[in-house]
């Protein structure tokens, strides 16, 4: 088993995304074959750009603030407590609805 402290691992600035920060929990560096997990922090105003990820389904949950996640056809608000599960090739922007930061968690299966 292996535990960990999220407020011990460093943040890593998403390339290509606004205000968006990310501290990967566990993946294959950590022995994880089947999954990636991590924690995402998105500041106030921060915003993604329309993508899909061709080999993962993905769930994002959030646990603070809230979230818009959309695409040409569909739009749904994500508030605490609130998931939403995006399959692959499903293009999908987020945004942070929220008057300020924003925390939710990722997890990718198969891992990325």
């Amino acid at each position: 088993m292996k535990t960990v402290t999220i407020a011990d691992i460093p943040s890593i600035k998403i390339q290509n995304r606004e205000s968006l920060y990310q501290k990967d929990i566990f993946d294959q560096k950590d022995g994880a074959k089947h999954f990636t997990f991590h924690y995402s922090l998105m500041e106030k105003g921060g915003h993604g750009q329309l993508h899909s990820h061709p080999h993962s389904e993905h769930v994002l949950m959030v646990a603070e603030g809230s979230l818009v996640v959309r695409n040409d056809k569909e739009s749904h608000a994500l508030t605490p407590g609130m998931a939403i599960l995006i399959m692959p090739t499903e293009e999908h922007e987020i945004i942070n609805s929220f008057d300020g930061r924003t925390v939710y968690y990722v997890i990718y299966a198969p891992p990325r």
